[in-house]
């Protein structure tokens, strides 16, 4: 049987944008609240978002070793 495609109409695509862009902003503005929480060599490079884990993991794993 082939598969058939799922018609969306306008009205749900619309609001699917929209849950998406409010789900990037919070994203966004948590990745941000990180940032401030952390830990920075360097304040002029801005981090990416995996920069960002790998050094708030560094940090965390660091503040385990000296407890």
């Amino acid at each position: 049987k082939p598969k058939r495609k799922r018609v969306i109409n306008r009205v749900q695509r619309k609001a699917a944008n929209v849950r998406e862009r409010r789900r990037m902003v919070t994203l966004n503005d948590a990745f941000e609240h990180l940032k401030t929480r952390i830990p920075r060599g360097i304040k002029d490079k801005k981090l990416s978002r995996i920069d960002t884990l790998r050094t708030a993991i560094s940090y965390i794993t660091n503040m385990q070793k000296m407890l």
